[in-house]
């Protein structure tokens, strides 16, 4: 936990100054490696948040991905790459064709079994 790896950089940062004795011989009685302490360093006073979902600028948000849907309801039989060209042309949403592809195979419309002919 984060806040014990805080605790560790305190206790070496304090008995370091206190007995003018380099931190890496604290660190190695520990038996932290260096590499790691300095890691824990750099991240002092934050939260572990080792693989979450942070959120990115280029996620399409939920009014862009109804629209999509929304879409492809009006032009059915256009392919995705089509209706990405198309979305981008009339203003409604600027997505990329994989994007488009993406949310339409998620909502299930592009499954083979429900095309319509």
């Amino acid at each position: 936990p984060h806040d014990e790896r805080d605790q560790v950089v305190d206790f070496v940062t304090e008995w370091s100054e206190k007995t003018g004795m380099p931190a890496k011989i604290f660190i190695s009685w520990l038996g932290v490696s260096r590499g790691k302490y300095y890691s824990w360093c750099q991240r002092y006073g934050k939260a572990n948040e080792h693989n979450g979902k942070v959120p990115r600028d280029n996620w399409l948000e939920d009014w862009e991905k109804r629209a999509i849907i929304e879409y492809h309801e009006r032009f059915p039989l256009k392919s995705y790459r089509g209706l990405s060209t198309m979305m981008l042309d009339e203003g409604v949403v600027a997505v990329s064709p994989s994007s488009v592809y993406r949310v339409l195979r998620k909502a299930g419309v592009l499954d083979r079994r429900n095309m319509k002919t």
